[in-house]
């Protein structure tokens, strides 16, 4: 700090001190009321679109029990009502009794009624939305099929075409639609250059991060995020239009700043009313951040959406930009879908045919791309990626893993009091989503608990153990007390980041049971590489991105591959693994070298060397000729 800055903040009289609080305080309130009408607003919107979406929103906020019981409550209430099939519907979905759901949802009258239609598009069944339904949830059953333009023409068909739901589905349909871009800024002159002592500066535009939401991708966010600044690179991420606000968080600040990391928010007084308006609103924002930052580099993280901020950005200063694509948008979305027929249907849908192109033509105009796994990398070069410009970076780990060695024992003492100190426990630290596979799981368990031939103290002993929230957890909740595991399974919900690790330690064996889909095929989870960090034995589907993640440089497979979908293959693969006790002390030596290989510190590198990469490609281009 300056010595004459330093003066004054001693000098400073108490009746400055006074004002300065009270402009603070104002400004606290004024952030609070904006932050509340951004919330009301978009409370109002949902359920004015899609009432029962916004149900189930609000029910994951709760407690997973509470959440069942709740679901349960509302369905006994629902079926003892005349014309409740809605409602009761609406809480066997959040129970996880989607069979029950269904039941409902074709076994009673009043085919015309909206609550029943809109749970019919929440379950996955748009099929089963009548043709008496309102334009309005027509229009969101086709846009759920992937017919895009269908459902815009359903809501001008009804009269319905200037509505705001037609606004925004016009909006999204534009936006996918190659060579769509967000409306120009004024240049604002060249884009700065590091000079050979200049710590790189980078701008990242993220959909969602830290300390608001605790997922896969904002935790490789902040890891990278930390280790770009212990490589002497200097960031500042600013989020999606809007959050955290509209998931919830209304007294959020415009900044957070967690370990050291800056995360900056898009909050605006008036929200957006289309997608587009809100990316521009992100547009506007990402401009005064760059004005004050003068970054060097644009880094956009998946999806396309935070592609075309960085594009609009990076063509009204010159700033380069880099993709990272860490999945692809369309796999998971047909991964979503409850059939196989539905997710083929889905997979030649107008929307996966708009997102492929549209996210193509992006990672083609990026200036360098970065992505997780070769499977991924491999669809790249098929869309038109030349294979030079990708860049592998691999989920990574921190150092501090790969020095710890607790025991699930004693690591159990610290996060699970309720589970025996001689359990066996199975399972993961995850998203509870449907392609995790992790019902496979239960029905493998089952299969152990009532094998005879097993040892009696492996059957009796052993428990699972799923750790995070999700989708699928009110379903896999209920699965596990069909199939008599009500007993033997533990799950706690989303814990805290301090925690996550211990409740891996905590595993006697990390199981990532994930189905056979294209999602999982192209897509590298962190799970495996961590647990081989910490010393714990793992059993993953054998599916290319899986078997990326515990294979090391010298191509040799720390784990055990088991064929997807395959409860018996599964129960035989984890049994083995139990009877057999730990694995020997050179196993796990071995399994933490070729963790070693994708610590943070290592990967930061290849960003560095795409940064580098991106500028000179953009000085080039800009000095051509002199």
């Amino acid at each position: 700090m300056l010595p004459g800055v330093a003066t004054l903040g001693v000098v400073k009289c108490e009746t400055e001190r006074e004002e300065s609080v009270a402009a603070s305080a104002l400004s606290a309130a004024a952030r609070t009321a904006r932050n509340a009408r951004l919330l009301g607003a978009s409370v109002v919107q949902h359920l004015i679109d899609d009432p029962a979406l916004f149900v189930m929103q609000v029910s994951r906020r709760l407690p997973l029990r509470m959440r069942v019981s709740v679901g349960r409550s509302l369905f006994h209430l629902g079926s003892r009502l005349h014309g409740g099939a809605g409602v009761a519907a609406l809480g066997a979905v959040m129970a996880g009794e989607n069979g029950r759901a269904e039941s409902q949802l074709t076994g009673h009258p009043a085919p015309g009624s909206r609550l029943r239609s809109e749970v019919a598009v929440l379950l996955g069944r748009p099929d089963l939305v009548p043709s008496s339904a309102p334009a309005a949830t027509r229009a969101r059953a086709a846009w759920s099929l992937g017919d895009l333009e269908g459902a815009v023409q359903l809501l001008d068909a009804a009269g319905s075409g200037t509505t705001t739901q037609a606004r925004r589905l016009r909006s999204e349909l534009a936006m996918l639609t190659p060579g769509f871009r967000l409306a120009k800024r004024r240049q604002s002159g060249a884009a700065p250059v590091p000079g050979p002592e200049e710590r790189v500066r980078v701008l990242h535009l993220l959909t969602n991060s830290l300390p608001h939401t605790q997922s896969g991708y904002s935790l490789r966010t902040h890891n990278i995020l930390i280790g770009l600044r212990d490589r002497g690179i200097d960031s500042v991420a600013l989020t999606r239009t809007g959050y955290p606000v509209m998931v919830g968080k209304p007294l959020c600040a415009d900044v957070d700043v967690v370990d050291g990391i800056e995360y900056r928010r898009t909050l605006p007084t008036r929200l957006g009313m289309t997608p587009t308006e809100r990316l521009e609103q992100e547009v506007d924002e990402a401009l005064r951040i760059v004005r004050e930052f003068r970054p060097h580099v644009l880094h956009a993280t998946t999806d396309y959406r935070n592609a075309l901020v960085a594009q609009a950005v990076s063509a009204a200063t010159g700033i380069p930009w880099i993709f990272e694509v860490r999945g692809l948008m369309e796999q998971t979305w047909i991964a979503s879908h409850p059939s196989e027929e539905l997710r083929r249907r889905a997979a030649r849908s107008e929307k996966v045919q708009r997102i492929v192109a549209t996210e193509g033509d992006l990672v083609r105009t990026a200036s360098s791309v970065v992505t997780l796994s070769r499977t991924m990398a491999d669809v790249l070069v098929r869309r038109g990626v030349p294979a030079d410009r990708i860049v592998l970076v691999p989920n990574g780990i921190d150092t501090a893993l790969l020095r710890e060695t607790m025991t699930p024992r004693q690591a159990r003492a610290h996060v699970a009091a309720d589970l025996p100190a001689d359990t066996l426990a199975v399972g993961a630290v995850s998203a509870l989503v449907d392609y995790e596979g992790f019902d496979t799981l239960l029905h493998a368990a089952a299969q152990i608990i009532h094998d005879d031939s097993l040892p009696r103290q492996v059957r009796d002993r052993l428990h699972v153990v799923l750790v995070g929230d999700g989708s699928a957890a009110p379903a896999l909740a209920e699965s596990a007390r069909e199939l008599g595991l009500a007993d033997r399974i533990l799950m706690p919900g989303r814990v805290p980041r301090s925690e996550a690790r211990l409740w891996v330690q905590a595993l006697d064996l990390v199981v990532v049971p994930r189905r056979d889909l294209d999602v999982s095929r192209t897509v590298t989870p962190q799970k495996p590489v961590e647990a081989m960090a910490l010393g714990r034995p793992v059993v993953v589907s054998d599916l290319p991105a899986l078997r990326e993640t515990v294979t090391d440089a010298a191509g040799r497979v720390h784990g055990t591959l088991v064929p997807p979908d395959d409860p018996r293959a599964l129960a035989e693969a984890v049994a083995e693994h139990l009877v057999g006790g730990a694995p020997p002390e050179g196993e796990r030596a071995a399994a933490r070298r070729a963790a070693q290989e994708r610590t943070w510190p290592v990967l930061m590198a290849r960003y560095e060397l795409a940064y580098c990469g991106a500028v000179q490609k953009s000085f080039e281009e800009n000095h051509d000729g002199e």
